[in-house]
């Protein structure tokens, strides 16, 4: 089962809508991210980022942020396992890249 998660999330961040400007086709994007985000275990959450395309760190984090910015019940503790570990694989680059993107999820 995990195999199968992380497969979704490699799958969700590489059809990030990054060039829409369609709102709800980002909403869309973003909750069903959510959704695979929220489905890996905290235990499992460092398994999960080893196994995320580097090319494509950035842009959980990006959904990281988002989901920081709709918090729902027991998100936000989730997120914030997700950001530590994200964190340590893409360090304060990655979040200069994200804050500075235009580009936004």
């Amino acid at each position: 089962m995990v195999g199968r998660n992380i497969d979704a999330l490699n799958i969700v961040l590489r059809s990030a809508p990054l060039g829409s400007k369609t709102q709800q086709v980002k909403d869309n994007a973003l909750n069903l991210t959510m959704k695979v985000l929220l489905s890996i275990k905290a235990s499992q959450i460092e398994e999960a980022v080893s196994r995320v395309d580097k090319d494509l760190i950035d842009v959980l984090m990006k959904y990281i942020y988002r989901g920081f910015e709709m918090p729902s019940e027991k998100s936000s503790g989730h997120l914030l396992m997700w950001h530590e570990k994200v964190f340590a694989v893409g360090g304060m680059g990655s979040i200069v890249r994200v804050l500075t993107d235009s580009k936004r999820i």
